[in-house]
């Protein structure tokens, strides 16, 4: 599919006493449900999601972005009921695909648990289980620690590199070029954010999971390492594993031509995973 060039329709949702802000790109095909990362705004992702070249569903969660503030505290399964309810909103009443990115990718795996009946497939981004994980680093989980905006985080290519990952300072110039549009979440919303992954662990029942995953991971990944990729790849049933080499942990701003590549061939592919294709480098 080609990259298109209208834009998005933005507007704040009014959901469960919440109030999110939202962008949708209707079209043709499948509608992607896109989880972002931790306290990522949805304009982090407004070049990824234009390369995409398909309807496009983003949202920030309360505190996040000029979503309003938190009202609820809620878990991740009470978060993938808003979700259902976003979907509600704008008429997707037929299976959309979903993808979560680190901490939205823990979202995506709820919502497909909950919510499976809604999920066509899944796409799961340099994520983890849950707090049952192998850790990243720990200078970059420090320096990611505080509620700051992002781009006070990795202001500049080389600083994006020490703490995310990544192969050069050139390419992850375009992670630091994105986060210049992060916002700081609210105090509220950054521990609302941290409540809902409390006590969360989807060991113990991925293998339930029977919807066709696409697994992606960076192999010089500090935040979540690529051990974790390969962790979720075993216990998905459909799961099929693609290792992105030299990428970080926004490698979908580093190397987004490659993953949008990866994203056509495995939403449009019209048979299920086989047991063959499970594991690839790319």
């Amino acid at each position: 599919m080609s990259a298109r060039s209208e834009p998005a329709h933005i507007e704040h949702v009014a959901l469960d006493g919440e109030r999110l802000h939202t962008a949708f790109v209707s079209g043709r095909g499948v509608p992607l449900l896109l989880c972002n990362d931790f306290v990522a705004n949805l304009d982090i992702l407004d070049e990824f999601a234009t390369a995409l070249g398909r309807p496009v569903l983003r949202f920030d969660l309360p505190g996040v972005g000029t979503s309003a503030e938190v009202v609820r505290m809620r878990r991740m399964p009470a978060l993938a009921t808003l979700l259902a309810k976003l979907l509600d909103h704008y008429g997707l009443s037929e299976p959309v695909d979903v993808m979560g990115i680190g901490w939205g990718g823990l979202l995506a795996q709820q919502f497909a648990q909950s919510q499976g009946d809604r999920v066509r497939r899944l796409v799961l981004a340099a994520t983890a289980s849950g707090q049952l994980m192998f850790p990243g680093r720990l200078a970059s989980l420090v320096r990611l620690a505080r509620p700051d905006a992002l781009g006070r985080v990795a202001p500049d290519g080389e600083q994006a590199r020490i703490v995310f990952g990544g192969r050069r300072n050139d390419e992850c110039r375009q992670i630091a070029t994105a986060f210049r549009r992060a916002t700081a979440p609210t105090r509220r919303g950054y521990a609302a954010q941290i409540y809902a992954l409390t006590g969360f662990s989807s060991l113990t029942w991925l293998h339930r999971l029977n919807i066709p995953t696409l697994v992606l991971a960076g192999d010089d990944d500090s935040i979540v390492p690529t051990v974790n990729a390969r962790v979720l790849s075993l216990l998905l049933p459909q799961a099929r594993l693609e290792i992105i080499r030299g990428g970080g942990h926004w490698f979908v701003l580093e190397r987004t031509d490659d993953v949008v590549r990866m994203l056509d061939e495995f939403l449009e592919a019209k048979v299920a995973i086989s047991a063959a294709d499970q594991n690839s480098t790319f």
